[in-house]
């Protein structure tokens, strides 16, 4: 490089670093110039290249402002959804893997946390500044009903896109009125960070405060850059990361797998239609998951020490947290498969039972806990309903039926069964927030086009969607139960942003989901939830939500060892939360 370019980069570098800080600039103008900063600054090698990622990551979640409506807040993420997978690998090429956590967390599902983050920050504001927490309150719900109004609206005049002037400026009204909201808001929360203990009230955890979130088991962060991947593993009880590096996996590498993932789910579609298909050359379920197994897991499990046990009680609880092309991937079913490793110690079912988790912070222990559930526990069944214009899934009643057995023989475990009647997304909303568990069994859509349109398919061909479900606010804990397809597939373009209906049930308060990481039988379904309900009703007493992941383990497990049931048949069953 010649003196005159590294002259020209120094003095960019000066400029973009100076535009990216200056607090009063334009949000998107300031993201932009940090990422030029970075640019200009791996160009040279730069010594401000850490602090260029460090100003990057605190501006990302202002490009997500609560202002905006929550398709307009996905949109702005898009404009480079791996900047903070890019500034972890720099953080741990500097030998600072705390760090690396601390920006994972704050630059990933960046909508979902904010709403989450609120909600569970209540308690604490109340009891030391019970006006300040109310006003909160009000402008927060106030906020969370601007932001549906408008996508409401926005998805009329999409509709109705030839009608007069009248829908725009309402449009522009509802526009003007969450800005005024969120603008309220942001002063609000500056007043209260002036509290002493309040300094850091929403924002940026710490580390020291982010391992509470093991509590119940490692959590395992898998990071996806471009120049290196990582294991990061987070323990309640050590003040620092376990870092450990994965040589043999690159960010292609991990696309690579995502890609032969969909060959195979494709292949195996073909084959549900029309019989069984040729084998295909070169791909196979057991090189996807082998190939998981000695990259990622088994690397992770060797640095934990872990051994076999042959009971899943005695298995140990482990949370993934997958970041870029990880996300899509099979971790939990991971192993090597195939008659000459039928002994125990060659997959990861061997030796823990997986969960998967978005965030740590939906782990960490609110500082308040909400009482369990004095009286009977309320659960909810939805099934397909008549009108919802999709084929009929002759396993349902058969499904619910499996849950009234089981509840109705444990007259102990202190359970009643409420189902929908009418089946509309208002009539299930409404009895989300009165009841404490709920079980669906119906379709799913992963809508590829807006993912906060992606649902569950209820009466009069709607959908209760991720955006209903981004404004549900109920107490945390209990089980939502998702049997239905693809409730768990997340968007490729903002693979950390966990834009899906599991992820939406575990923001929304549910201790933990089960889902699907694509579409499931309408045959294998029914069996599934009846093993994972007789599981948490076994010992006549009332179920824990917090058993369900070892519930599935234990029913999937089943299943896979019959050793006639084909991979993409067992294998959607996962596990989200706690």
């Amino acid at each position: 490089m010649r003196l005159e370019e590294l002259s020209d980069l120094e003095e960019a570098i000066s400029l973009y670093s100076h535009a990216a800080s200056v607090s009063t600039g334009s949000t998107s103008i300031r993201f932009r110039a940090s990422r030029n900063w970075i640019i200009c600054a791996q160009l040279t090698h730069h010594h401000s290249l850490f602090h260029a990622y460090s100003v990057a990551i605190s501006i990302l979640p202002q490009l997500a402002w609560i202002g905006l409506s929550l398709k307009q807040r996905y949109n702005e993420l898009l404009h480079d959804a791996n900047v903070v997978l890019e500034a972890a690998a720099v953080a741990l090429d500097v030998g600072l893997p705390e760090t690396a956590v601390e920006w994972l967390e704050q630059g990933r599902s960046v909508v979902w946390g904010e709403l989450f983050q609120l909600r569970s920050s209540y308690e604490e504001l109340s009891a030391a500044h019970p006006d300040h927490a109310r006003r909160l309150r009000e402008l927060s719900t106030a906020l969370e009903h601007a932001s549906a109004t408008r996508e409401r609206s926005s998805v009329l005049s999409e509709q109705t896109s030839s009608a007069p002037h009248p829908v725009t400026e309402t449009l522009q009204q509802e526009a003007d009125t969450h800005r005024m909201l969120a603008i309220k808001r942001d002063k609000l929360l500056q007043e209260i960070r002036r509290f002493p203990g309040f300094e850091q009230f929403l924002l940026q955890k710490q580390f020291s405060q982010l391992r509470a979130s093991a509590h119940s088991g490692p959590v395992v962060i898998l990071n996806a850059a471009q120049s290196r991947c990582d294991a990061l593993i987070v323990l309640a009880e050590m003040d620092h990361v376990i870092h450990v590096p994965l040589p043999t996996f690159t960010f292609q590498r991990s696309a690579g797998l995502q890609n032969m993932l969909e060959t195979l789910l494709g292949h195996a579609r073909s084959g549900d239609r029309k019989g069984d298909p040729a084998p295909l050359r070169g791909v196979s379920w057991e090189s996807l998951l082998s190939t998981l197994w000695n990259g990622i897991v088994k690397p992770v499990l060797d640095a934990l020490a872990f051994s076999v046990r042959h009971t899943p009680d005695e298995l140990s609880r482990i949370f993934w947290c997958p970041t870029g092309p990880f996300v899509f991937l099979p971790i939990h079913a991971a192993g090597l498969y195939g008659t000459q490793n039928s002994e125990p110690c060659h997959k990861v079912s061997d030796f823990v039972v997986s969960s998967y988790v978005p965030t740590l912070t939906i782990l960490v222990p609110s500082p308040n806990p909400a009482a369990a559930p004095s009286g009977d526990i309320r659960l909810l069944a939805v099934r397909q309903p008549p009108s919802d214009g999709l084929p009929h899934l002759s396993g349902v009643a058969i499904e619910l039926e499996h849950i009234r057995e089981i509840i109705r023989h444990s007259p102990s475990a202190q359970t009643i069964l409420l189902e929908s009647s009418a089946g509309t997304v208002e009539e299930v909303l409404s009895l989300m927030k009165d009841t404490d568990w709920v079980h669906f069994a119906c379709h799913g859509i992963q809508d590829a086009a807006n993912r906060t349109e992606s649902g569950l398919c209820l009466a009069d061909r709607r959908r209760l969607k991720v955006s209903d479900i981004a404004a549900l606010s109920r107490p945390r804990g209990g089980l939502a139960f998702l049997s239905a397809c693809q409730t768990a597939m997340g968007d490729e373009r903002l693979s950390d942003e966990a834009i899906h209906i599991a992820a939406g049930m575990l923001f929304a308060g549910y201790g933990g989901v089960v889902g699907t990481m694509w579409s499931i039988s309408d045959t294998l379904a029914p069996e599934v939830a009846r093993d994972v309900y007789a599981q948490l009703f076994r010992n006549g007493t009332k179920p824990d939500y917090r058993e369900a992941a070892r519930a599935l383990h234990e029913a999937v497990g089943n299943v896979r060892e019959r050793g006639n049931v084909p991979f993409h048949i067992w294998l959607p069953f996962i596990h989200v939360g706690l």
